[in-house]
């Protein structure tokens, strides 16, 4: 009894060291005062990790040393990640925030979209109608001034701009969103990458791939948070 007692508070121990001890509170939403609603997405919310496929092809990609205390992280870093690691999407009018930590740190940052899904009221055919055939004369106007590019559209940045960022990463990245899913190009430490987050089975999973990579990619499971 005594033995089995210890390796239950050890085991408990061990699993509220990895929680606390990478514990850093949740900045408060980006968007938090919106006044561009948008259709709900699954994509949008908080998420929490919980499980990582392959992380040895993540710590593959950024790893410059593969001594013994590599080889130790590859075992260490997944079991505190899926125990302390949250993943957050908000989507406001035409931009998009990216909030995720990696243990203490957290990255925080907004990118355009070129199709934000904006919330629009539907209307009954009868008024729809009347207004088709008022609108059809500013439409032809409207046609001329499309192709003589009268009012040039402005520039989506898809760049990530970071509202808090770590010290010792490296990152820069473009956001593209199409068809429920949000892709990033870009250099993670000087390795290019690329990463796909996409809605699958109730889950979150963010798939991870280094150009150079022997071991393929690494995808990190979410799941809602409660």
């Amino acid at each position: 009894m005594t033995r089995l007692f210890l390796i239950f508070i050890t085991s408990l121990l061990v699993v509220l060291i990895a929680r606390y001890g990478t514990y850093s509170p949740l900045p408060g939403e980006v968007f938090d005062d919106c006044e561009s609603p948008v259709i709900e997405n699954k994509l949008l919310g908080l998420w929490e990790l919980n499980r990582i496929d392959n992380y040895e092809a993540f710590h593959e990609g950024l790893a410059e040393n593969l001594g013994f205390l590599s080889y130790l992280e590859v075992f260490a870093y997944p079991f505190v990640l899926e125990r302390s690691q949250l993943y957050r999407i908000e989507q406001c009018g035409s931009k998009l925030a990216l909030s995720v930590n990696y243990l203490r740190t957290w990255l925080v940052a907004t990118a355009e979209i070129e199709e934000p899904n904006i919330q629009v009221e539907m209307k009954d055919f009868a008024t729809e109608l009347k207004e088709t055939l008022e609108e059809t004369f500013e439409e032809v106007l409207t046609d001329v001034k499309d192709a003589l590019a009268i009012e040039a559209k402005p520039k989506i940045n898809k760049n990530l701009e970071f509202l808090r960022k770590s010290n010792n990463l490296d990152l820069v990245a473009e956001l593209n969103f199409s068809e429920d899913a949000i892709t990033l190009y870009g250099t993670l430490n000087g390795k290019n990458y690329k990463e796909k987050i996409y809605y699958d089975a109730g889950e979150l999973v963010r798939e991870i791939a280094f150009v150079d990579s022997t071991l393929g990619s690494t995808d990190f499971i979410y799941r809602r948070y409660p």
